[in-house]
């Protein structure tokens, strides 16, 4: 992922409302794993605060962002007990969307803007939070596959 270009990690963004899907339906709905819901669920909030990061960098001098924007373990969502599978999924190309409509319009002279991450003071680039939000999505599909197909 460190040489994931912008225009890569808008392709995989946009593919992964694609993927997700494909995968949550390859079986029958009374048999689909509920963890395997709970990543598609976690990659679109993982993918709102990740954009949301991007926005707070390229707006302002080096903001503080918070420590979930470089460290995945530190997300902790909840999903809803009336969320469907088809609110997950559109919620994910929503978002996934969202983010990559963002990336291609962000200036060439902008990549390298950082922010700081709240209570370890590393800094973080616009492009390493794209390219988190990308790692993001390749990790917990793998995941999704692994909870419909264990080995």
């Amino acid at each position: 992922m460190s040489r994931l270009s912008p225009a890569d990690a808008v392709a995989a963004l946009r593919s992964y409302p694609r993927r997700f899907h494909e995968v949550l339906t390859s079986v029958e709905p009374d048999v689909l794993p509920i963890d395997a819901i709970d990543e598609a669920d976690h990659v679109a909030r993982s993918v709102a605060l990740l954009g949301e990061a991007l926005r707070q960098v390229l707006v302002q001098d080096d903001p503080t962002l918070m420590p979930g924007v470089a460290d995945d373990g530190r997300r902790e969502w909840t999903m809803s007990a009336s969320s469907s599978l088809d609110d997950v999924l559109a919620f994910l190309g929503m978002e996934c969307n969202a983010l990559a409509d963002a990336v291609g319009n962000v200036p060439a002279d902008a990549w390298t803007r950082t922010g700081t991450v709240a209570g370890t003071g590393e800094a973080m680039s616009a492009l390493a939070i794209v390219r988190e939000a990308v790692r993001t999505g390749a990790d917990h599909l793998h995941a999704a596959e692994r909870a419909i197909s264990p080995r």
